[in-house]
């Protein structure tokens, strides 16, 4: 098994190798160009909403997280065993299976740049949280189950909001783009909308996070997307363009 395994990993990267190398150089480099600046913008607001939210936790803001944590939890249509089960795509261990999955169909249909926006996209968000993490090592809440579901890691920023936003928002994006339907497109982002929200409420739900720390999550979820899909249209673009300029020379 793991002969085979390592067979198809082999023969995955051969496969995705040979694909990278036929596209242009340019659409490389104004693809990573894209992702460099736009990590660099995302990393400074990220470590700015840290700063901010750290220095108003002892002024108010620490009894509000409290206060609209219990609210919520009494209004979230989720009860605490199900939060278990959807607050599960967010973690690593259900997340990472989908991005390897994902992965593996664009490099089996040739689609490099998409494959490679996926894993990029994915290892970079955890510097996004780490920049959160690094800097301030807040509790996670004890408000709910006696913190029963809140692990050791640090809080804030809401690292499951990050994932889910980054990898569920880019495949969303690509479904709208590749419907022609109206309906389907419209489905797509009901879709999308509702599986976050339900996985951002589990965690709530859960007393995993506070209210603010799935806040700034999103904010930076959003930025990090708005990244990538950038970064994965200038390369379209670039390399639309390389199409075009061969094709007037024939």
């Amino acid at each position: 098994m793991n002969w085979v395994a390592f067979k198809a990993l082999r023969a995955g990267w051969y496969q995705f190798w040979k694909d990278c190398r036929r596209l242009p150089k340019k659409v490389w480099q104004r693809w990573a160009g894209t992702l460099a600046i736009g990590l660099g913008i995302c990393a400074v607001l990220t470590f700015a909403m840290t700063v901010i939210v750290k220095g108003y936790v002892d002024q108010g803001l620490q009894a509000w997280d409290a206060r609209t944590l219990l609210t919520l939890v009494d209004k979230i249509p989720l009860s605490f065993s199900r939060s278990i089960t959807w607050e599960s795509p967010g973690n690593s261990l259900g997340s990472f299976p989908i991005v390897v999955v994902f992965t593996g169909i664009m490099i089996a249909r040739s689609r490099p740049l998409l494959a490679a926006t996926m894993v990029v996209g994915y290892i970079l968000q955890f510097a996004l949280v780490w920049i959160g993490w690094g800097y301030w090592n807040r509790a996670r809440p004890d408000l709910i189950a006696d913190g029963v579901a809140a692990s050791g890691l640090h809080s804030f920023p809401s690292g499951h909001t990050i994932v889910i936003i980054t990898i569920y928002g880019l495949m969303a994006y690509l479904w709208w783009r590749a419907s022609h339907s109206w309906l389907e497109k419209t489905l797509v982002i009901l879709l999308g909308v509702v599986w976050n929200s339900l996985i951002m409420a589990s965690r709530l739900e859960l007393g995993a996070h506070w209210p603010t720390d799935v806040i700034v999550g999103f904010i930076v979820g959003i930025l990090w997307l708005t990244t990538i899909i950038t970064a994965l249209r200038r390369a379209e673009s670039a390399m639309s363009a390389n199409q075009e300029k061969y094709e007037s020379r024939l």
